[in-house]
């Protein structure tokens, strides 16, 4: 009988227990039904126990948005701050709205499962505000003329189409409006939709265009050349030259073919060379020459000159400054006595430049070595020449002494006389002995000097005593130079002779 009542009274307790914790879980339903549930994670902000209005403060500072960049597709940018166009953000709606959602009575599922949430506030801005700022932007300002115009930028011609790619303003605005609410910090126009639109060119902007596709298919030129590692391009930037532009009818159409000046009175028209077309067969258009049928005019003249440019610029001279600067490379001399230092064939390479154009094919690219004329002679600099050497430049009649890499001495001279067929003989040499006062002689002559370092043959570096001083250098070579000897001023070449030995490379060139 005890058991019984034992047993009857620990039900009892379970029983109000279980009522009592009922009745506080329904109490705390209660309690959460107005505010959020217990581990109620929102945006990354703890709201347990808080109101509507602290948690959306917390997820205003913690969301932290400052603005937007938008990028042009020309690469301009406009940054717009939230301050600039009022932005304000408000989590309320949404933070009511998940309140308002939840079974009260779910609450303790949250106890052994965190409740975490993701939601986004609702922006509002200044839209009057925002279409100012953006409608200001350099973009609208800087769209052009909605022309289409062809410009030299230094690097050939290039067409500015002022058609296509044009800001629309309504449609830009729509996107950052769209970008702001979204609160995104950055907007490519490029990649949204409907930002630009092309104009349709009337009739004259149409035959700019098509006079653009003639002119930059001739500019196109698809020759680099190589010149001992020394890459030159022939693109745009050096055929763009050769076309002929409205200012240059007059001089062409002037121009008289000679057998003296390669290219003179020729011209490459439509893959034909001919004349200059006549007056009457001649129109110009966006500042260019074409004939009759449309076909824009290259000046062959203009294109020898060019190659002409790039031989004479490559010359020993300039072998000799870059090997100065890395101590290591490839060096050519022209031998002879004639003056004639080029060393590439120029006609033979603007012969074949011609002949790229006439066969239609000039715009395939190529790479290709400059040709050497006959009797060139080409030494590895460092073996030759090493870093103790004399150098003449027999076209800017000077002497250089370099000692270690390092000029050490230099003097102006006079060299052999090329009109009387007397030049001095280019080419790489040593010095093959020193002579102190000692006579020259000649078919016709015989001459004191002081001091004398043979060179090559009988052609050495020797004192002038007989020259003025204001004879050395410049163009007295032509008209009253040496038998062929490299003459100096006195005081110049008596320490020259005190310091270098026999068997140092001379290299002489012109």
């Amino acid at each position: 009988m005890k058991k019984r009542k034992k047993s009857g009274r620990i039900w009892h307790i379970l029983i109000i227990n279980f009522l009592a914790i009922v009745a506080l879980y329904i109490a705390l339903a209660y309690y959460y039904s107005t505010g959020f549930p217990c581990c109620c994670w929102i945006n990354g902000v703890y709201c347990t126990g808080k109101s509507v209005e602290t948690v959306n403060k917390e997820l205003i500072s913690e969301r932290g948005y400052a603005g937007i960049n938008v990028v042009d597709s020309g690469g301009a940018e406009l940054y717009i701050s939230a301050d600039s166009v009022d932005l304000a953000m408000d989590y309320t709606e949404a933070l009511n709205s998940f309140i308002a959602s939840r079974n009260p009575l779910a609450w303790g599922i949250n106890l052994f499962e965190n409740l975490i949430l993701k939601i986004e506030p609702t922006v509002d801005l200044d839209e009057d505000k925002l279409v100012d700022f953006v409608c200001n932007w350099e973009i609208f300002s800087d769209t052009g003329s909605n022309d289409v115009f062809i410009v030299n930028n230094g690097n050939g011609y290039e067409l500015i189409n002022d058609l296509v790619d044009v800001p629309d303003k309504q449609a830009i605005v729509n996107a950052v409006y769209r970008s702001i609410l979204g609160l995104k910090s950055e907007l490519q126009l490029s990649e949204a939709e409907g930002c630009y639109i092309e104009i349709e060119p009337d009739e004259r902007q149409k035959g700019i265009i098509a006079a653009f596709d003639k002119i930059n298919e001739l500019q196109n030129l698809g020759i680099t050349y190589d010149i001992e590692g020394e890459e030159i391009s022939f693109g745009p930037a050096v055929a763009s030259k050769w076309i002929v532009t409205e200012a240059d009818i007059e001089e062409a159409s002037n121009e008289e073919n000679s057998s003296e000046n390669m290219g003179s009175g020729l011209f490459i028209i439509n893959g034909q060379q001919r004349a200059f077309p006549l007056e009457e067969e001649v129109y110009t258009s966006a500042g260019f020459a074409f004939d009759v049928a449309g076909n824009p005019i290259l000046s062959e003249k203009k294109m020898y000159d060019s190659i002409y440019d790039l031989v004479t610029s490559h010359d020993t001279k300039h072998m000799l400054e870059k090997y100065r600067e890395t101590h290591q490379g490839k060096i050519s001399v022209r031998n002879g006595s004639k003056g004639d230092g080029r060393l590439y064939d120029l006609n033979g390479e603007f012969d074949y430049l011609v002949g790229k154009y006439l066969s239609g094919t000039s715009s395939l690219e190529e790479r290709r070595p400059l040709a050497y004329i006959d009797k060139v002679t080409t030494i590895d600099g460092a073996e030759t020449l090493g870093n103790t050497y004399i150098e003449v430049n027999m076209h800017d009649q000077h002497l250089y002494y370099y000692v270690d890499g390092s000029l050490y001495m230099d003097m102006p001279v006079v060299t052999g006389n090329v009109n009387r067929g007397r030049g001095t003989p280019a080419g790489v040499y040593d010095v093959y002995n020193k002579r102190y006062h000692t006579y020259l002689r000649g078919t016709d002559y015989v001459s004191y000097v002081n001091y004398w370092l043979g060179v090559y043959k009988g052609v050495g570096i020797h004192d002038a005593t007989w020259r003025d001083a204001d004879e050395f250098g410049g163009n007295t070579f032509k008209r009253n130079g040496s038998h062929g000897c490299i003459n100096c001023p006195l005081d110049s070449v008596s320490q020259l002779w005190e310091i270098v030995s026999e068997g140092t490379p001379v290299i002489l060139y012109y």
